[in-house]
């Protein structure tokens, strides 16, 4: 063989190697085997992970990342998932539509495995993730898309029970009427269709369910604002003694603020967020009103039970964090817990669809034990919100949280709305429509 045979056969070699490691390993019988996903190794898996680190969702969870990682450093202590060790690279979105740039890079750069959402600007990107077939995971608040046939691949830790449009619970108007309220407003951010959906549907159908008398309504609060002394002189003047606000934090604690200045006789100032040491450790919280009332979907830590004191712990040891743990910290560490759930439920053999197809596998989700009662998270589920479902309340009483009623049992909560949606519910059609998304 001469030396000009020779180079071209090494080419020919090289080639070939170059043209294998494109397509796949090889078997000895010829036959290609598909190259791992993006984001695993047998070694390690990488997730994405997006939140409101600053901006106007930041009061709601910006501290959903210390409890992620704890889950995450607690299940890679233990050994990680299967062998893997999990790997988190976390991005702020500002709480705006940074959010599909941030959802861009972890998947074309950062080369993740799948996207732990915790954002409420989370559906601006889930399209394009399901285009790009990567799997998202999100806590189901931000919009129907979660509940869609068709979106599988969309996760949702909260499961199928979070109603929208013409669709709600009835447990916030009946916690209203138990201290005392009978004529009530509702307040909601205008670009969060959650928060509106939740306003709509409390005024049109739970609070008539209970006998309460919607008197004011207002779903056109800039998100994460402060300013609401024209909320505050709307409730005045509609002659409410009770308002529910689904809304951040911050907000909602200047909602409860301005009416006890404004001298605003209420027997119930109803929030969706605000539970959690940051209040405890604020002048606010030293001066709300004995009205407000908070309320808690997962378990209060004030129940001290197995599950709670577990949740603590992680915090602890891996985050450093003592005290009451704020909704993004319950949300972060459910998230967490949800995604670890799915990879084990996948198997060693660790797929995008595996992957999916095991968040959904696991049928009923306890939320790390945090749950009220199990989450479906189903396929079969999809589209279906449970009749009835739980949740807690708790007021603040020496500068501390205190369960409401004292005795710490759950609240029972019905399901109610109009006769179409109830109907189109029980056929598994709950979500019909979903959010609109920019093209990314």
């Amino acid at each position: 063989m001469n030396k000009r045979t020779g180079k071209m056969r090494a080419a020919i070699g090289v080639g070939v190697v170059a043209a294998l490691a494109s397509l796949g390993l090889a078997t000895a019988s010829g036959a290609a085997v598909k190259a791992a996903d993006p984001g695993v190794t047998d070694k390690s898996v990488k997730l994405g992970y997006i939140y409101p680190a600053t901006g106007v969702a930041a009061s709601i969870s910006q501290n959903g990342v210390k409890a992620f990682n704890a889950r995450i450093d607690r299940q890679n202590a233990e050994g990680g998932v299967n062998g893997r060790k999990i790997t988190v690279v976390a991005k702020d979105d500002g709480s705006s539509s940074q959010n599909v740039q941030v959802t861009h890079d972890l998947v074309e750069n950062e080369n993740v495995f799948a996207v732990v959402d915790q954002s409420p600007f989370a559906f601006l990107s889930y399209r394009y993730l399901l285009d790009n077939g990567v799997p998202m995971v999100g806590n189901g608040v931000d919009g129907t898309y979660y509940q869609q046939k068709g979106n599988e691949a969309i996760l949702s830790s909260g499961g199928n029970g979070n109603p929208f449009g013409d669709l709600t619970y009835d447990g916030p108007a009946r916690i209203m009427k138990a201290a005392g309220a009978d004529k009530i407003g509702v307040l909601a951010y205008g670009a969060a269709s959650s928060s509106v959906a939740a306003a709509k549907a409390l005024t049109q159908y739970a609070a008539p369910a209970v006998g309460l008398d919607p008197v004011y309504t207002n779903t056109s609060i800039d998100f994460g604002a402060a300013d609401v002394g024209a909320p505050v002189l709307g409730l005045k003047n509609a002659g409410a003694n009770g308002v529910y606000l689904p809304m951040a934090a911050a907000t909602n604690i200047a909602v409860a603020q301005g009416l006890q200045q404004n001298a605003v006789p209420m027997k119930a100032v109803l929030m969706g967020t605000g539970y959690g040491q940051d209040l405890l450790d604020s002048p606010a919280g030293k001066s709300l009103p004995s009205s407000t009332i908070f309320l808690a979907s997962n378990k209060p830590v004030e129940l001290k039970d197995a599950a709670t004191k577990k949740f603590q712990a992680d915090l602890k040891k891996y985050a450093g964090i003592t005290g009451v743990p704020d909704y993004g910290m319950y949300t972060g560490y459910i998230l967490a817990d949800y995604a670890i759930a799915a990879m084990q439920k996948a198997g060693k053999t660790l797929t995008r669809q595996s992957f999916v197809d095991g968040g959904h596998g696991i049928g009923k989700y306890d939320q790390a034990g945090l749950a009220c009662q199990p989450v479906d998270v189903s396929v079969g589920g999809l589209g279906r919100v449970p009749d009835t479902t739980c949740g807690w309340a708790l007021k603040l009483v020496d500068d501390k949280f205190q369960l409401y009623p004292k005795s710490g049992k759950p609240f029972e909560q019905k399901l109610v709305g109009s006769a179409e949606a109830l109907a189109a519910n029980k056929q598994g059609l709950a979500a019909t429509t979903t959010t609109a998304a920019p093209t990314p």
